[in-house]
Parts: C-alpha cells; structure tokens; sequence
C-alpha cells in the first residue's frame, strides 16, 4: 500500500517586497504551511502599515545618510546582528583613556615645583640634565629700535646636576681670568634673565668631600641701562650639594627665590642708596633671617638657625649697582611679585 507525500510547498512571498495588490491569494497549503510554523502570515504583517506604490523602491536604512528616509515608518529589518554592528562601527572618540604625553624640558619655560619630596624626584626625571653651561647671548641695539627689550634675554630652564661628567671637547673655555669651571653660567647683555635652576643629582654614599655647586647669573651692560634678573632656584632632593649663587645686575630689579632647604649666608650689596629703600625680604623668608653684619652698601643675612652645629654651606650672594633686590623663598605660595616689578621697573624705573 503506498502512502502519496504531499510536495513542499511553495512560497509567493519574497523577504523585502511587499504582496502586490493584485496577486491572488495564497493557497491553502501555504496558509497551513505558515500555521504549522507558528510564523505569522506575511500578509496580516504587512497590513497595519501603508505600502508605497507599486513600483517605488524603499531605500534601506544607512547610518552615513545625512538625509531622513523617504518613508521612515518603513524601515525593514537589518541583516547584521546588534552585537556585530557594535563592533564593526568605529568610534570618533575611542574608549580608552590614555595619559596625556609629559614633554621633557629642555630650555623651556619651568614649571613649578611640588610640595612633597617624593613627587619632586620623579619630576625631576622630565628635565633634560647638564653640567658646566655657559651661555653668553649679547644683541646690538640699532638706534631706529623704539623697544627697550632687546633680544639678548635669556629665558628658561636649567637641571643642574653636578656629579655628571661632561666630555672635555665638549666645554667652553675657560676666560683667562678664570681659574675653575661653574656649573652654571648665564651672561646677558642688553636684556634681561629670568631662569629656572633645577639643582638635581645626589653624592655617592662613599664620598666624604662633595665640591660646592656654582651658580653665575650676571646681567652686563652700560648702568643706564634696566633690565630685571628672576632667578628660581629648586632643590628636588634634600640630599644635594651646597651652592652658591651670585647675582649681578648694574641697574635693574633683581629677584631672587631661594629653596626651602637653604641653609646658609645671604649677602646684598647696593651701590648707592637706602639700604632699607633697597633691600626687600619676603614675610616667610624674614622669619628665618637673621642680620649678621651691615655697613653703608652690604647687609648680610644668615637663614636658618644660628645655633646648630651643622651648616651645608650655602651662599648667596647679590649685586646691583642702582636697583632693587627682592629675596624670598621659592614654592612656598607666597605673593610673586616678580610680574609687576619687572614690568614697573622697565616702564617707570620703579
């Protein structure tokens, strides 16, 4: 007895195409072909909705269009799954959150020091360091120039690190007059200076005798001539040399911010002039001033405490002929008034 296989059957309807007007109805097999698949007729899917006309293509949706669809309640389902549209879709802002790049300085404007002794040192590792600079910048002035600034300042900043070796070809002469090489060396002439000078490197453990760090920051020229001196000296590590800076300015403002861990001499010499007119000492610095000597043009300091037996040596010392002189700590957050003097200064002689 042979049973008869009913054949397949066969489907009218073709996915993104809706059923023309005019096409008969479906037959009873693909009626009951449909409800033995528990899919709902595409016929009653399409109903609720208003078709195009007859022969109007519907565009497909894109992302890149600017523009709205023609029909946006037609909107036919996308063939790419959510989670694969997720990640083939690239992102104008990525999702990852890198650190800013940190620029390392090299004879850029200096950036201010922090608080803590640990974050200084691994700052510390940012600057590009040297040893026995000598910079010497001199510009001819033309008598047409109505700027009174010439274009000999000498502006940025300085890791001084004492304990490197610089090859020996690789150093300026020495002058005649000179007998031993500073670490540091900064000449100008018609304009000013205005440095930050980073003292970093440590003594080996080993080593009993540590030769003293010198700084020169001079300012040459005619007397008549003004230009300010702003010197920022730091000390990232407690465990540096001592230094000695020295200062000299023929007319000018010249200020002078000294570490915190300065512990030693400051002297002041103003060639002519009220001492007191001349001399000024931030509040924070004053605190730990002591005056030790004073004759008509020198007034000496000593910072810190008299009474202990330990000094590091320190020095400190400031020339100028006719100017003013403002001493204070650096990084403290005191008032900086180095703007305006420089500024008044320059403009009005003040």
């Amino acid at each position: 007895m042979s049973t008869e296989v009913a054949p397949p059957p066969t489907y009218s309807y073709r996915g993104g195409n809706a059923p023309s007007p005019s096409s008969p109805a479906p037959s009873e097999d693909v009626v009951s072909a449909q409800n033995q698949s528990g899919e709902q007729p595409v016929s009653d899917a399409m109903s609720d909705t208003p078709q195009p006309p007859e022969g109007l293509v519907v565009p497909t949706e894109n992302e890149c269009y600017p523009y709205g669809l023609p029909f946006p309640h037609l909107r036919p389902p996308s063939s790419t799954p959510a989670a694969f549209a997720s990640q083939a879709r690239i992102s104008a802002f990525p999702d990852h959150k890198l650190p800013p790049p940190v620029p390392r300085l090299r004879l850029t404007t200096g950036a201010a020091s922090s608080s803590s002794s640990s974050s200084d040192t691994s700052s510390t590792q940012l600057f590009n360091s040297t040893n026995y600079v000598a910079v010497h910048r001199k510009t001819h002035r033309r008598f047409s120039s109505l700027s009174r600034f010439g274009g000999a300042t000498i502006k940025g900043t300085f890791a001084v690190d004492p304990f490197l070796d610089i090859p020996a070809p690789l150093l300026a002469p020495l002058a005649p007059w000179e007998t031993t090489r500073k670490n540091l060396i900064l000449k100008a002439e018609d304009g000013g200076i205005d440095v930050d000078v980073h003292l970093v490197g440590e003594p080996a453990p080993n080593i009993s005798h540590v030769v003293r760090t010198e700084l020169h920051l001079e300012l040459c020229g005619a007397v008549h001539s003004s230009f300010p001196l702003i010197a920022r000296i730091h000390t990232p590590t407690l465990r540096r040399p001592p230094f000695r800076a020295s200062l000299i300015s023929p007319n000018g403002f010249v200020s002078l911010h000294l570490p915190p861990s300065f512990h030693g001499l400051l002297t002041v010499t103003v060639g002519s002039g009220d001492l007191n007119a001349r001399i000024g000492l931030s509040p924070a610095l004053s605190a730990h001033a002591t005056i030790l000597s004073e004759d008509g043009t020198t007034r000496a300091y000593f910072i810190g405490t008299l009474g202990s037996a330990r000094w590091e040596g320190d020095r400190a010392e400031v020339c100028v002929e006719r100017g003013r002189v403002r001493v204070q700590f650096s990084g403290t957050g005191e008032r900086n008034l180095d703007g305006l003097r420089k500024v008044g200064w320059g403009l009005m002689g003040i």
